[in-house]
């Protein structure tokens, strides 16, 4: 967890423009980015270990990824600024416990701008998830959902 979390201050602090760029994240993810895969920093990804990511997947900056639980992020993804996805959650029986559950998002689906994905969901093949919407529930292929909780709006 340290390590993700140094690189990451490393990335947030290095000239956007700089080739150095690249090579942190190169780093940060120990060579499994794909060279048609970017993150714009800054970033906070707690575990870089526990996220992978498919061929052609871009996040723009500000995004939180708490990965102890496992992020996949398959190809095609494209996710926009500040969206969090979360796959920890305190047992509510023992606070003092963490639960974790994976997150998928499955190959062209697109992340909004601020939007919050919480543990254990899969956003499925083609499906939208809208900005600022909090996704509590498994998205269906080629939906649009959006709101707090995150509800269909309509096909794609």
């Amino acid at each position: 967890m340290q390590r993700s979390l140094d690189l990451c201050f490393r990335l947030n602090t290095t000239l956007p423009s700089s080739p150095e760029i690249r090579a942190l994240l190169d780093e940060l993810f120990e060579g499994r980015l794909l060279s048609s895969s970017f993150i714009t920093p800054p970033m906070e990804i707690d575990r870089a270990k526990c996220l992978t990511l498919g061929e052609n997947v871009f996040i723009n900056h500000g995004l939180t990824c708490m990965a102890s639980g496992g992020v996949t992020i398959e190809d095609g993804v494209m996710i926009g600024p500040e969206a969090a996805l979360i796959t920890a959650n305190h047992d509510f029986t023992d606070l003092n416990r963490l639960q974790f559950k994976p997150i998928v998002i499955k190959r062209g689906a697109w992340v909004g701008a601020r939007a919050i994905i919480l543990p254990g969901i899969t956003v499925e093949e083609g499906a939208v998830v809208a900005s600022g919407a909090v996704v509590t529930h498994d998205v269906p292929p080629k939906t649009i959902v959006g709101g707090n909780p995150a509800r269909f709006i309509k096909n794609v």
